[in-house]
Order: structure tokens, then sequence, then C-alpha cells
């Protein structure tokens, strides 16, 4: 009898796995496609706090680190951010998936490729490969992304206004290889564009917009309007849950982490960083449950700390969602006159927006910059 399957090899899976098969449990990763890491649906940028936190190995991976970031308005009125030190790192997104198989197999963990979860019935799991077949296997954990079979079948529902459709190309031309570009405009409707600079002669460039929206005609009236004209290659497009945490990732014997728990910040869609930190909440609730008979159900209070970053997430994206382009703008203007730029050089943090929302308080100029936005965060 397998004590865990782990259904969906991304970061969040591997590293719950890993976690389980070091403390020796019996756990069996259980992947649809048939290489891991593949195909590669990520902008791939992470925070250098959160690598250097977690002590992520990204040794052969690394692209490209960044300095800082730029970000425009609708009407190009920008804020620009920078440090003398890395604040995000770009990584090969296949690559780094493959080290943490390489770790999880190491930790003793069992993988299989080509196999598509089915259903769950209580401590059997029905799968399909070349042939149909049956796992018993006492928890199950749901990492299998943001359509997650697993979610499906424990009941927990969501809806269009939950998701943001991405397109990425990399792109030939030239370009600042110490920042990130961040565009706002009305042709990315409820997200916005993006440029990530892996050299100086190519970049991951995409954009994400609410469901509904033409993400083709939306990527091309970005790249006319801002006149990004090189050659496009390695063409991506995929979903990201963008939404306030999920009430509940837990039922019965069944969990969810990273893209299927919705622990993506709503802010950039990321969720390599804070789904691997749940991944080592998952881990610790199920091995308290098989070693100390812990509820599975603690889960989500176990996830209080991580769930209160993706709400202060939420809540600015929310808040950006509400403006329209004439006040994004003016917000713009006065952000950069009340020195905002100088304070996240200082203060801010990609993954923890708690770690500086309560210093603002003690800046009045901010304050009376984005009120709305200030309570919002400190609600």
């Amino acid at each position: 009898m397998t004590n865990v399957s782990v259904v969906g090899a991304g970061p969040a899976g591997l590293e719950t796995a890993k976690l389980l098969a070091m403390q020796g449990m019996d756990v069996t990763v259980f992947e649809e496609h048939p290489v891991v890491g593949e195909p590669e649906n990520c902008s791939g940028l992470i925070s250098a706090s959160g690598a250097s936190e977690l002590k992520l190995d990204l040794d052969k991976v690394l692209v490209n680190s960044i300095m800082g970031a730029r970000i425009f308005s609708p009407d190009d009125v920008m804020i620009e951010v920078k440090r003398e030190k890395p604040v995000a790192l770009v990584i090969d997104r296949a690559g780094f998936d493959k080290k943490l198989l390489d770790k999880a197999k190491k930790a003793g963990a069992k993988t299989r490729l080509n196999t598509k979860l089915r259903n769950i019935r209580g401590e059997s799991v029905f799968l399909e490969s070349k042939r149909g077949e049956f796992h018993k296997s006492s928890v199950v954990v749901g990492a299998d992304g943001v359509n997650s079979t697993v979610r499906h079948i424990m009941g927990l529902k969501t809806n269009k206004e939950n998701y943001v459709h991405t397109l990425q190309f990399k792109c030939d031309g030239s370009f600042d290889k110490n920042f990130v570009e961040v565009y706002f405009g009305n042709f990315a409707p409820g997200f916005f564009a993006w440029v990530i600079p892996e050299s100086e002669s190519r970049a991951r460039v995409g954009l994400g917009a609410r469901l509904g929206a033409n993400i083709e005609e939306a990527f091309n009236k970005f790249r006319i309007q801002k006149e990004i004209s090189g050659e496009l290659h390695s063409k991506a497009s995929a979903m990201i849950p963008v939404s306030q945490p999920l009430k509940s990732v837990v039922k019965g014997n069944s969990l969810l982490v990273g893209d299927s728990g919705f622990h993506t910040k709503a802010t950039t869609g990321g969720g390599i960083i804070l789904g691997i930190q749940a991944a080592k909440v998952c881990a610790e609730t199920v091995a308290n449950n098989f070693k100390h008979k812990t509820p599975l159900s603690r889960y989500d209070k176990n996830l209080d700390q991580v769930n209160k970053e993706l709400a202060l997430h939420w809540r600015i994206r929310n808040y950006l969602n509400g403006l329209e382009n004439k006040k994004m703008d003016k917000m713009f203007e006065k952000a950069v006159r009340a020195g905002l730029p100088e304070f996240l050089e200082e203060e801010g943090d990609m993954d923890k927006p708690s770690r500086f929302a309560g210093k603002m308080l003690k800046k009045p100029k901010m304050w009376l910059l984005i009120p709305s936005a200030l309570r919002a965060l400190m609600s």
C-alpha cells in the first residue's frame, strides 16, 4: 500500500514528496506528462530573498539575476525600483523541476510518468496509464496544477473570475538585462504585461488578461503599442489562479498544494516560492497525521501564515483592478513624488507584503497617497 500519493510533479508536489520520503514514508508521485518540467508554462521569475530563505538549489538553472523593476502605468508613468544586490532571479523552470525530481528520488520517492489521475474513492486512487489501474493510498496530495483533478474530485468550486489567461514568448532584441519591465494598460484587462530579460539579447515577453479576453489579440496590441518587434520563439499559454486564498484545501484524506490549492500571488501570478512554502506545511501536516494521529484537517490552520501573505496579495490585486487608467496614472505620479520607489528599494518584498505594509503607516506621505490601498493592506 502506498502511504501517500502525490498527484503532479511540479515544484510543490516534488517538494512535498521529498520531505515525506525523507521521513521514511512510502511516497509515489504520479505525473500525467512524459517529461517532468514540460510543457514549460511559467515565467520562471522568483524572488532572491525567497530563494535564499528556502535554500533553493539553482546550480546550472540560474539564467539571469535581476537588480530591479520598471513599472509603467497605462500612460507610461514609470516607477523604478532598483537595488545594489539581485532582487529577483530568472531560472530555467524545466531544469529546476528536474533538479527537484532528482532530489525527491534520492530521498526515496517513487515516480510514475505518463500516468493520469481519474478518480479517488476513499483510499483507492484510480489511474490511467497504458491500462486502467488503481493504487491504495492513505493520503492523496493534489499538486496537479490550475485545472486540478483532485480539487474537482474534492468538490471545491471555483469560477472564471478566479483565473487569468497568460501568453508568453521568448523574444530576440535589445534588453536591459538588469531590469524586469511591467506594463499596465487596456491591452491587459485584469492583469499586466511583462518583459523578463534572460540576457541583453533575449527576454521572456508575455501578457496576462482575465478570462474572456482574446489573449492573442491582446498580446499583439501590447507588442505594437510598446514597439517590441523582435523575433518570437517558444510560445507558451496557460491559466493561473488569481484569487484570495481558498477557504479550505483539505477534505477527507485529500489535500491541495501549489497552484491546485491557489498558493499563487494574485499580484503577479507567481507560485514557486509560496507553493514550496505551502509544500513544507503540507508535508509536516501529513507526517504528523501518520506519526501522531493529528487530523489532516489541521492543514488549513497550519497554512495561516502562507494564507496571510496570499490575502494581502489579493487585496493589492483587487485594488489595482478597480482603478481606471487615468486614476492609475495619477496614482503612479503621486507615488513617485511621495518617494514610494525609494521606500520599496529599502523595504519591499516580492513574496511577503506583510513585511512592509505596516511600515507604510509610518510614512504620512504614502498614507495620503493611496489611503484606500493602505486600508486594504491593513484590514
